[in-house]
């Protein structure tokens, strides 16, 4: 895959905006890049992490329950840094770790499923990450591990609370969906286009 970018975003939705701003403000200690309004009350709150982007979704509207995305965590590389465990404020797993821990410079993205396989090959094949271990991958710099255990639920909206999504920067997002579809992958939403800022569409994993 071509990236315009060498890093994964991730993003996560809430209704509860006031506890994620203290959280990875002051206790994960990233920088609010800027606010992005998604139109109807629905407001991005991006955080920068070694150029990827923790992208906070708030939603004021009470969040539909959904089924855990499978997204389980996220671990951040922060210089000088002891290891740290905690949770966000919506439940996932967040690690701080000293750059190199698990070869981690930038972000690293767990993912959990009863099919590690599977969903290797999805990452690898279809979306043409590279191989950075018998259950991990690697785009650009960030890394994906992939765990056993109980995995994501297809569903009907990928807007639920927590974790929910990762973003690959691209060139032509038509041209890039297009390809996964070829290589095996499944199409979850055909590409929009925000205005002028973006145009963007969604495949799902396994």
């Amino acid at each position: 895959m071509r990236l315009a970018k060498p890093h994964l975003d991730i993003g996560l939705f809430t209704n509860d905006i006031a506890s994620h701003r203290a959280f990875w403000s002051e206790v994960v200690g990233l920088r609010l890049d800027h606010e992005l309004d998604l139109g109807n009350g629905w407001v991005q709150h991006r955080y920068d992490a070694h150029d990827s982007v923790i992208k906070v979704n708030h939603i004021p509207a009470p969040l539909a329950p959904q089924p855990p995305s499978g997204y389980t965590g996220l671990t951040l590389a922060r210089a000088g840094a002891a290891v740290w465990d905690g949770r966000h404020p919506d439940g996932d797993t967040v690690r701080l770790v000293p750059p190199g821990t698990s070869g981690i410079v930038g972000i690293g993205i767990t993912v959990r499923t009863p099919e590690p396989t599977r969903m290797m090959d999805f990452y690898l094949g279809p979306m043409e990450f590279e191989s950075a271990g018998p259950r991990s991958a690697r785009c650009g710099d960030s890394l994906m591990f992939v765990e056993e255990g109980p995995g994501g639920s297809k569903t009907d909206d990928f807007i639920g609370p927590a974790f929910r999504y990762l973003t690959v920067q691209i060139f032509d997002a038509d041209e890039a969906c297009d390809q996964i579809v070829a290589r095996g992958g499944h199409l979850g939403r055909a590409p929009i286009s925000h205005g002028r800022v973006a145009r963007y569409g969604f495949v799902c994993d396994p």
